[in-house]
């Protein structure tokens, strides 16, 4: 029995923005995204309704997460509790969710202006790794106190799974945070000379947090973190993937979306009207393997022609396997007409 997620249960004050206006008639087509995403999902805690209007991010997160697997193919045994999916098939594994939120008193995800873009990277693009690492390092504990010990999960793979949501615009960043925290790989844009060939990449070993403290990065470049076998990755799992999905061809929307350019280090842009806009549940997400995995997982569980996939050879060269048109950023431009226009309110639960 599929959840319903878009009965209000918490009083109005405390849903979060972006589903106070989803419940209301005019985003029908991006609720029945949601809605499909969530057929099979089971509320196995009986606190994720609440905890979805509250924070919405993170529940969003995990309803994208058990679509994909569905379009995998992967089974979930929704017996469990912990982690936040037990994944059959032929190498069975757990996979536990996570969002990249905002420092203590950092800005949220949501609501910004032009004021919010950046237009230094490189301190942008520092500030989201450190995000993404702290996540990381929250999930690698939790793995070892309370889910390594659990019958269904003793001795296979576990993954990590992360969105971005640190900032506001956190999914400008594209990927340049996550090779970095993962990897150790930083492509450099700011110091890249107009015109080169290729963009300026160097290794990275650590990210400074404050003027005293670094935060180690390239966590799979060695065994330290080798209970991971790999993390899956997004900064699209937004409210613009919602639209991008809605079947809602009459919506006065411009999509821009940025992809590789395999004759410049210029990205191709394409800008498209919603009706001729076109997106995959899958574009834009990452797996990334973990070369010191004491149980790797096979990348052929995870073949799919819209997905990147990226593995260390045996040399060390980081590879990236994607499609040519791969999704790296999109960003969309709503035009509202002013004479229909309305405020969003949320609704209140019914007593």
């Amino acid at each position: 029995m599929t959840i319903d997620i878009f009965r209000p249960v918490v009083r109005l004050e405390r849903q979060h923005p972006v589903f106070q206006m989803l419940v209301h008639p005019p985003h029908s087509p991006e609720r029945e995204v949601i809605a499909a995403w969530a057929e099979g999902f089971n509320d196995r805690d009986g606190k994720f309704v609440q905890e979805f209007q509250m924070t919405f991010e993170s529940g969003l997160w995990e309803l994208y997460l058990h679509a994909a697997l569905k379009e995998w193919k992967l089974p979930v045994d929704m017996r469990y509790h912990a982690p936040d999916f037990v994944v059959g098939g032929g190498v069975p594994f757990g996979i536990e969710a996570v969002i990249a939120a905002p420092a203590h008193g950092g800005k949220p995800s949501f609501g910004y202006s032009e004021r919010d873009i950046p237009t230094e990277f490189t301190q942008f693009n520092i500030e989201s790794t450190l995000r993404i690492c702290n996540s990381f390092d929250g999930k690698v504990k939790r793995y070892h106190k309370h889910y390594a010990g659990l019958p269904h999960m003793v001795d296979r793979p576990f993954v990590i799974a992360i969105a971005s949501f640190d900032r506001p615009l956190a999914h400008l960043a594209a990927f340049r945070p996550i090779l970095a925290a993962i990897y150790g790989v930083y492509h450099d844009e700011d110091i890249t000379p107009k015109g080169a060939e290729d963009v300026v990449s160097y290794n990275v070993a650590a990210a400074p947090k404050n003027e005293t403290v670094n935060i180690d990065l390239g966590l799979f470049c060695d065994d330290t973190y080798a209970d991971v076998s790999a993390v899956f990755y997004s900064s699209l799992v937004t409210w613009g993937k919602l639209r991008a999905l809605a079947d809602n061809p009459t919506a006065k929307q411009i999509f821009t979306t940025l992809h590789p350019n395999s004759d410049s280090i210029e990205a191709k842009v394409r800008h498209t009207k919603k009706c001729d806009y076109s997106e995959h549940l899958m574009d834009g997400l990452c797996v990334l393997h973990n070369p010191f995995a004491k149980r790797p997982l096979p990348k052929s569980m995870f073949a799919h022609p819209r997905i990147m996939q990226a593995t260390v050879a045996a040399d060390g060269e980081l590879i990236t396997d994607a499609p040519d048109d791969f999704l790296l950023v999109r960003m969309v431009q709503a035009l509202v007409d002013p004479g229909t226009a309305f405020r969003h309110v949320g609704l209140e639960p019914k007593k």
